[in-house]
């Protein structure tokens, strides 16, 4: 027996490399690194891109967009990754940090900034922005990238919405492969609904949860400018600021100055009750509830899409509660793969403990979290050209043999049934 037990053991130590070695072997190792930056967003330092590239816009003023690929590594993909309400916009350190870790593995990754956003506004033009910024990211050819490459788009928070709704133009022949969203949502309405009195709903079941306190004012900061009176627009973003800036200010004498329109938009987010909630919302400006509708997938998508979906969210999010992604996977159609994840070690759209422990350690503390983040990551690093695919991939981009159950079973496995407690 002693004999057999080197022989035992060299062999074990034999399939284990040829594990590692095979093409579904190294995109695992190769997901894991991924998946180590994904929960070091918040510790890593901000550098310089590899380049920074223009476009023309939706209105045709130029656009700027930084560009991450490594010029030693023709990239096998394309990714744009789209910042949401975020006064850094492009330069934002968390889309800098993953900009970095997705070319190091062959992407080539297209940051635009999108002057609305980065300005805290919400506009239906943000749906024109995202599409010029995909049409613009197929033509961008740093670092050796060849036409004619896998295209995905990832949207964070707000962005999300217009991300889909870009995705869903009609005669637009396939304008991405594939989308991530991180912190989506449904309906904006919904998530007005939460930031202002806490509550959230998922198929009858009402939902508590805990919110920023600053997200009320944030969001009536971002809608003012849909307000018809430019007077009433001023104020309404003096007043967001103002709460944003001190929450305890007094704006009753800022408030006095507002039309009928700007005070029902303001007594909207001023208010706290879940049962007057709906009544003040039939108070506001037509336009406003016209603009929010058509920013909200639920009630603006109008086709299924062609493109594989990953959904996921944080079950932490103080500012777009976690059902948001729950009623999106059942609101959006697609005739790809959805796939779904609440993640119980994240907050919005970053890590709960973001900037403290070395990412290493957080994938440790959250295993569901990491597993189900490193089953999407190697979905998407099986996108890349140049991969060479296995037998099951063949049929299907992005499935195969090491991407796990069909998509049925992926979405009842990572969708917890209306438990909102944290998956350690």
């Amino acid at each position: 027996m002693k004999r057999w037990g080197p022989i035992l053991l060299l062999t074990l130590l034999l399939a284990l490399l040829a594990g590692v070695l095979s093409p579904c072997g190294r995109r695992c190792v190769e997901a894991g690194g991924l998946l180590v930056d994904v929960w070091s967003v918040g510790n890593a330092g901000w550098a310089p891109p590899t380049a920074t590239v223009t476009y023309a816009g939706p209105d045709g003023e130029s656009r700027r967009a930084d560009v991450y690929c490594d010029p030693s590594a023709p990239p096998g993909a394309r990714l744009l990754l789209a910042h949401g309400l975020v006064d850094a916009g492009k330069d934002d350190a968390r889309l800098n940090a993953l900009g970095r870790a997705f070319a190091r593995h062959r992407f080539l990754v297209v940051i635009p900034d999108f002057p609305g956003m980065r300005s805290l506004r919400v506009e239906r033009s943000d749906i024109d922005e995202i599409d010029t910024a995909l049409r613009a990211a197929r033509l961008v050819h740093e670092c050796g990238a060849a036409d004619g490459l896998p295209v995905g788009a990832v949207g964070f928070s707000y962005s999300s919405g217009p991300v889909l709704l870009a995705l869903d133009r009609p005669g637009v022949a396939r304008p991405a492969d594939f989308a991530v969203l991180f912190g989506g949502y449904s309906d904006l309405l919904d998530v007005v609904r939460f930031l202002t009195t806490g509550r959230h709903r998922d198929l009858g079941v009402d939902y508590g949860g805990e919110t920023l306190p600053a997200g009320r004012w944030i969001v009536l900061q971002a809608n003012a400018a849909t307000v018809a009176d430019p007077g009433d627009r001023a104020v309404l973003e003096s007043i967001g600021r103002l709460k944003r800036a001190t929450p305890e200010a007094d704006v009753t004498a800022l408030a006095a100055g507002l039309g009928p329109s700007g005070r029902a938009l303001l007594d909207v987010f001023a208010n706290t009750d879940s049962e007057r909630f709906d009544a003040l919302v039939g108070r506001i400006d037509p336009e406003v509830r016209a603009t929010l509708d058509a920013l909200s997938p639920s009630r603006s998508l109008e086709r299924p899409l062609s493109i594989d979906l990953y959904l996921l969210h944080g079950r932490s999010d103080a500012v777009v509660p976690w059902s948001e992604t729950l009623k999106l996977s059942r609101t959006v159609r697609t005739t790809g793969r959805l796939r779904v994840a609440l993640l119980g070690g994240f907050r919005h759209a970053r890590p709960q403990d973001d900037g403290g422990e070395p990412g290493w350690v957080e994938a440790m503390r959250y295993p569901a979290d990491s597993a189900r983040i490193l089953g999407i990551l190697m979905e998407i690093l099986g996108r890349r050209r140049g991969t060479r695919p296995t037998a099951a991939a063949a049929a299907r981009p992005g499935d195969s043999a090491c991407s796990g159950p069909p998509p049925s079973a992926k979405i009842a496995a990572s969708t917890p049934r209306g438990d909102p407690t944290d998956d350690r």
